[in-house]
């Protein structure tokens, strides 16, 4: 009984010590783990570009990126060429995250349009092993994407990477569950 008290006494002080360590950087847990996009069975098709992957995919809805990157001096037709391209890819769900006024007034600036919407942009093809592998990406805005591998979970600045490996035919889209900012220009 006495061993057993020393043992709750010592796992309850390396946890104060582990919980007080890490009190500067708040660890996020995700609800659930970065997974690798599959096929519904029967659904198998030619992967398409990374904007035809966007309007019609298996995975959730990407209309306020879409019309981000067809306002934002055509990124969609950049998307569309020859790449190859991964794109960070947030979904409806995670624009609505944004306030309505400060979503407003970005699209209202294509300047600043580009450059977020850019940022979710990296030249090259990168899976998710690939990202496994990297702590940063140089992204096609010309910053960089800081990536996070915390337990198999890939973060993207603060953005937790949902579903990874949706497949295209110049590229690859991976989700996102928020819009990651670049350092903004005045």
């Amino acid at each position: 009984m006495r061993e057993l008290s020393r043992s709750v006494i010592l796992a309850l002080g390396a946890a104060a010590v582990f919980a007080t360590s890490t009190a500067a950087e708040p660890i996020k847990i995700a609800s659930n783990e970065t997974k690798r996009f599959e096929f519904k069975e029967g659904f198998e098709r030619r992967p398409k570009d990374v904007i035809n992957t966007l309007k019609d995919n298996e995975v959730t809805r990407f209309q306020t990126m879409l019309e981000g990157l067809d306002q934002a001096y055509d990124l969609d037709d950049t998307l569309k060429g020859k790449g190859p391209w991964t794109l960070f890819a947030p979904s409806d769900k995670a624009f609505k995250k944004i306030p309505q006024d400060d979503l407003q007034k970005l699209f209202a600036n294509k300047k600043k349009l580009k450059q977020v919407l850019s940022y979710h942009m990296v030249q090259g093809k990168y899976t998710l092993e690939d990202l496994r592998k990297k702590t940063s990406l140089k992204t096609y805005e010309g910053h960089s994407v800081k990536i996070t591998n915390r337990f198999g979970n890939i973060f993207l600045d603060d953005a937790f990477m949902s579903t990874a490996d949706v497949p295209c035919s110049n590229g690859v889209v991976h989700v996102i569950d928020n819009v990651i900012m670049p350092p903004l220009s005045k």
